[in-house]
């Protein structure tokens, strides 16, 4: 039996009255965009202009690297991926290996991807920066990016096992300003970082 099939034969889980189960979230129809948060569905905060474009940028650097050198797929933001029975995420991106694909199920992926990256805005940053950073250490997933338009950075966060026994993340790099960014996820890339910040694009006050 293949992996996928294993998946997808998993007993359904019932989810305790008033709460609906990551399979239930999974097999909404969107928009609106809602992620899963202990079985409740919370809507995706509206995000600026600008950071449409940033993630259109930057996923292009990343995902020309990723495809040249057959590491996996590149899954957007409008991608699932399941955190828990009562919980589901959509990060701005996230990498799938190519030994995960079949993991991916219709519309949500039951894998640990090696990477997820959000890019934070007023609106999203502290969930991005608790939430987020706490549930996709408790998945395991092995580094977590940042990227802060609004101060020019990207941060690079590690997992770490705890002594307890559980997981956290570690800042471990800052790239900041109009640099290159090297990540030593992926040996040999080079993102130009005064390419992908929308600086045209900031700063707007009206629809």
């Amino acid at each position: 039996m293949n992996v996928e099939q294993t998946v997808l034969a998993e007993p359904p889980i019932t989810a305790p009255p008033g709460l609906i189960t990551v399979e239930e979230w999974g097999a909404m129809e969107m928009p609106p965009y809602y992620e899963l948060v202990n079985g409740r569905l919370q809507e995706t905060p509206e995000v600026a202009f600008w950071q449409d474009i940033l993630l259109v940028k930057f996923t292009m650097f990343l995902a020309a690297h990723v495809e040249r050198h057959g590491l996996g797929d590149i899954a957007g933001p409008t991608s699932r991926l399941r955190i828990s029975a009562l919980r589901g995420r959509m990060p701005d991106i996230f990498l799938i290996r190519p030994d995960q694909i079949p993991l991916a199920g219709r519309n949500v992926f039951h894998g640990v991807p090696p990477l997820a990256v959000e890019a934070v805005s007023p609106t999203t940053e502290h969930i991005d920066r608790t939430d987020k950073s706490a549930e996709y250490a408790q998945l395991g997933i092995g580094q977590y990016w940042i990227v802060d338009f609004p101060n020019r950075a990207i941060e690079i966060y590690e997992l770490r096992e705890l002594p307890d026994g559980g997981r956290a993340y570690e800042l471990t790099e800052t790239v900041t300003g109009e640099g290159m960014f090297r990540p030593s996820l992926f040996p040999g890339l080079e993102i130009p970082l005064a390419r992908i910040w929308p600086t045209a694009y900031e700063n707007r006050t009206e629809d």
